[in-house]
C-alpha cells in the first residue's frame, strides 16, 4: 500500500522572501492545510498582503520548487510535518507562449539573439544566414557556408556589429553586419544595401564544425568539430583591424581583395572569399571523438566547457590549456550551457540519453554533483541559459530543444519543465534567448519559431 499525506492535517509554516518590503509578510508561524499546493499558498500570500489585483507566487522548500501538495512534498523528502517549515515565496513565471513562425528554405540549424540590438540571426542547411528584426522581417540574408550553417553567435556590443558563424565546410567566419538606422521597409532596404561583409576566415578544422562559443569579452572564440579538435580563435575589433591592415598593404592589392570580399564569391555557393584568414591561436587536447557542444563558463572568460561524442563533459582552464574537471557519462553530449553569473561551475548538458543534467563542478564526487531531469524520449539537441534580467529567478531558467520537435523551458529548482511547446513538426535543432523575454528555436521543419514570456521584466 502506498504511503500518502493526510489531506486533513495541518502543518506549521513560516513564509519569507527576498522581495521588496511591500511584498513581505510578517515572518510569523502560520498553520495551513497540508493539502495546499502552490495555488492555495499563493492565495494565502495574496490575502496576507491584501493585494489587488492578485499576483501569482511560487514556493520553495529547502531550495526546491513546490510542485505537489505541501504534505506530499514533506513526505517525499523525509521532512517531519511536526517541525516548523520555512517556505520562501518568489514571483511565479508564466510559461512561454507561441509568438511567431518564420519559414526558411532548409533546416534551421543555428540561432543567435543579439544582446545589444533587436536583431536575431538564423543559419540553415541551405548555407544562408538570415538576420531578423522584432517584427519578424528579414533585414539581411547572405551566403555564409557551402553545405550548410551549423552554428552562429553574435559578439558583444563592445566589439562592434560582428557575427561569427560555422559550417559543414570546416570553416569559422567572422562577419560585419551593419546596423540599419531606418525603420520599417526603409530599414529592410537600408540593411540590404549595406550587405554583411566577410572580415576573416578561421581555417583549422578538417571536417564539419559542430559547436561555436564566443568568450564574454568577445575577443576570443572556441570551435569544436567532427575532427575531434577544440580550437581557439582571435575575434572582435582586433581581427577587424588586422583585416583592414591586410587590405591596405598596397593600393592595387587592396582593390583586388576588396572585390573578392564583396563580389568575388565562391561561384558554387555564393560565399565571399576572405581577404584575411587566420590559423588557430590555440588548441585544447583531450576529447577523443567529435566535439559537439561548447560554452564559456562564468564572466571572466577563463573557463570553457565542452561536450563530445566520447560521452564526456570537460571544464577547461583556457590559459593553462588543461581540463580542471571532467564528467564521464554513458551517451554522446550534444548540448551544453553555463550559468551566466557566478563562478561558471554550474553547467547543464544533454544529448543522446534524452536527459537534462545539472553539474555543479564545485561539488566533490561526480555521482553527488550531477542530477538528471527527464526531457522527453528524444535526443536533446540544444540548450540556452536565460540571460540576466530584472525578473526574479531568471538565473535558474534554461531553454532546451529536442528531436521530438519540442522546446522546453526549465526552472532548475524543479525537475518538471515550466512549459513544453511542441511547435516543430520535425526535429528541433537549435535554441537561443533573444533577450530575457523571447526564446527562438530552429528545426528540421525549416522553420524558426519564436516564443514570448508574457510576464518577463
Amino acid at each position: 500500500m502506498a504511503v500518502t499525506a493526510d489531506a486533513d492535517s495541518q502543518v506549521l509554516v513560516q513564509f519569507f522572501t527576498k522581495l521588496p518590503t511591500e511584498l513581505r509578510v510578517p515572518e510569523t508561524e502560520v498553520a495551513v492545510p497540508s493539502s495546499l499546493k502552490r495555488y492555495g499558498l499563493s492565495q494565502v500570500i495574496n490575502h496576507l498582503l491584501a493585494l489587488d489585483p492578485a499576483r501569482p507566487f511560487d514556493f520553495l522548500i529547502d531550495g526546491e520548487l513546490l510542485r505537489k501538495t505541501v504534505g506530499q512534498h514533506l513526505l517525499d523528502h523525509g521532512i517531519s510535518p511536526e517541525t516548523l517549515i520555512r517556505i520562501e515565496y518568489v514571483p511565479a513565471v508564466v510559461p512561454p507562449e507561441t509568438k511567431q513562425s518564420l519559414p526558411h528554405d532548409d533546416w534551421v540549424s543555428a540561432v543567435s539573439g543579439c544582446s545589444s540590438s533587436d536583431r536575431l540571426a538564423s543559419g540553415s542547411y541551405d548555407g544562408a544566414v538570415r538576420v531578423w528584426d522584432r517584427a519578424g522581417t528579414s533585414i539581411a540574408s547572405f551566403a555564409a557556408h557551402p553545405g550548410g550553417v551549423t552554428a552562429a553567435s553574435w559578439l558583444p556590443a563592445a566589439q562592434g556589429s560582428l557575427l561569427l558563424t560555422a559550417g559543414k565546410d570546416g570553416a569559422v567566419r567572422l562577419w560585419q553586419v551593419p546596423q540599419a538606422e531606418a525603420t520599417g521597409r526603409a530599414k529592410a532596404k537600408a540593411a540590404q544595401a549595406a550587405a554583411p561583409a566577410l572580415v576573416s576566415a578561421c581555417l583549422g578544422h578538417t571536417d564539419t564544425v559542430a559547436a561555436l562559443a564566443v568568450a564574454p569579452r568577445g575577443d576570443v572564440a572556441a570551435s569544436g568539430g567532427w575532427d575531434g579538435r577544440l580550437l581557439l580563435w582571435k575575434t572582435g575589433k582586433g581581427v577587424v583591424d588586422d583585416a583592414a591592415a591586410a587590405e591596405g598593404a598596397g593600393a592595387a592589392q587592396q582593390q583586388s581583395k576588396k572585390k573578392r570580399r564583396v563580389g568575388g564569391a565562391d561561384e558554387a555557393a555564393g560565399v565571399p572569399t576572405a581577404a584575411h584568414s587566420q590559423e588557430p591561436s590555440g588548441a585544447l587536447e583531450g576529447h577523443v571523438h567529435a566535439v559537439s557542444a561548447l560554452c564559456w563558463a562564468g564572466g571572466s572568460g577563463s573557463l570553457l566547457a565542452s561536450g563530445g561524442w566520447d560521452h564526456s563533459v570537460r571544464l577547461w582552464d583556457v590559459a593553462a590549456g588543461r581540463a580542471v574537471a571532467t564528467y564521464n557519462g554513458s551517451k554522446a553530449v550534444y548540448a551544453i550551457a553555463a550559468a551566466p553569473s557566478g563562478s561558471g561551475s554550474v553547467l547543464v548538458f544533454g544529448g543522446a540519453d534524452s536527459c537534462l543534467r545539472v553539474w555543479d563542478a564545485r561539488a566533490r564526487g561526480e555521482a553527488l554533483s550531477v542530477k538528471g531531469y527527464a526531457a522527453g524520449e528524444a535526443w536533446l539537441a540544444a540548450l540556452a541559459w536565460r540571460p540576466p534580467s530584472g525578473a526574479a529567478g531568471s538565473e535558474h531558467h534554461v531553454a532546451s530543444a529536442s528531436h521530438d520537435g519540442s522546446m522546453r523551458m526549465w526552472d532548475l529548482r524543479t525537475p518538471v519543465p515550466l512549459g513544453t511547446l511542441k511547435q516543430h513538426t520535425d526535429k528541433a535543432l537549435a535554441v537561443a534567448w533573444w533577450g530575457p523575454a523571447v526564446i527562438a528555436s530552429g528545426g528540421a521543419d525549416c522553420r524558426l519559431q519564436l516564443y514570448d514570456l508574457p510576464d518577463a521584466a
